[in-house]
């Protein structure tokens, strides 16, 4: 055996790539686990290693919400069907929040042509580091709320002010969301403000991965945030509420042995014009209490 045919070898260029990549065997049970698939998700080599893709740790889900796990699990389907399949999907972190993630399991086959395992690939939607990079900048400017990791209160403001100039000189759409936690007192009677803290920072987190660059996401009050969607009529941040909806529900926290349910009540409109940033923020949160007293779980945006 030569010295590039050495497992050791072979492993270290497999962690020194920039995408996840697990190997599965023939029962489905992980064998193999990279550096960039513990940076992805949160879950290190040993907390991987040997446990099957049908248990649904990492909460592979795809675009509609649908779960992938048991039978549904894209490394059993391939390992049944012997066919190369690609998703975007949402993965659940460690830590709780949802990050997107671009999926492509393949087939593995011996000299007969059996197959004997299966090769997953996944790759986040938005780069890790640069993402990571752009928050270490703007908390050292003091531009983050320290319990989300979102923007704070005020840099929201001045998105909002920012935008709202712009469009009454160029006519560029924009939509405004506001987000509520659903059940926050009673969750916060029930297990105490660290569940709620931890709640807090896991939906800003998948809110902030969820988004485009070119969107933000910051803290707006105790249990709400706001989103600024540039570039974005009313009716594509229809689409983009439903889908942070769906994402937020993905996630889980579990707390002393309780899965917590994470739901959100959203309202939302487009900019108009003469538009001041008081009458946008008040058709926005119309529609969040509107989300609210109808039970939550919702996103209304105002059309007219």
């Amino acid at each position: 055996m030569s010295e590039i045919d050495n497992p050791e070898v072979l492993l270290a260029v497999l962690d020194s790539l920039t995408v996840g990549v697990s190997l599965v065997d023939r029962q489905g049970k992980i064998v193999l686990w990279n550096r960039r698939a513990e940076r992805l998700t949160g879950f290190l080599r040993q907390d991987a290693l040997g446990r099957s893709v049908r248990d649904g740790f990492l909460g592979c889900m795809d675009l509609e919400n649908n779960e992938l796990s048991g039978e549904a699990a894209p490394a059993v389907s391939v390992l049944r069907e012997g066919k190369t399949i690609m998703l975007e999907t949402s993965l659940r972190h460690r830590s709780g929040h949802r990050v997107p993630a671009r999926l492509q399991v393949t087939p593995l086959k011996d000299e007969r042509g059996t197959i004997i395992g299966a090769v997953e690939s996944f790759e986040e939607t938005i780069a890790v580091s640069d993402w990571e990079r752009r928050q270490s900048k703007l908390a050292a400017y003091g531009c983050l709320d320290r319990s989300s990791g979102v923007l704070n209160h005020a840099m929201m403001q001045s998105h909002l002010r920012e935008l709202l100039g712009t469009f009454s000189e160029h006519s560029v759409p924009f939509t405004v969301l506001c987000v509520a936690l659903d059940q926050m007192e009673t969750i916060k009677a029930r297990h105490g403000p660290g569940a709620l803290a931890s709640l807090v920072r896991i939906v800003g987190q998948t809110l902030e991965h969820s988004l485009r660059p070119t969107d933000s996401i910051g803290r707006w009050q105790e249990n709400e945030f706001m989103a600024i969607l540039q570039e974005c009529t009313s009716a594509e941040g229809s689409k983009t509420a439903e889908r942070l909806r769906k994402m937020v529900a993905g996630a889980k926290i579990e707390w002393w042995g309780d899965l917590l349910p994470i739901t959100l009540s959203i309202g939302g409109t487009e900019v108009r014009k003469g538009d001041t940033h008081e009458e946008v923020l008040r058709r926005a949160e119309a529609g969040m209490q509107e989300s609210r007293t109808l039970g939550g779980d919702r996103a209304i945006l105002e059309n007219e």
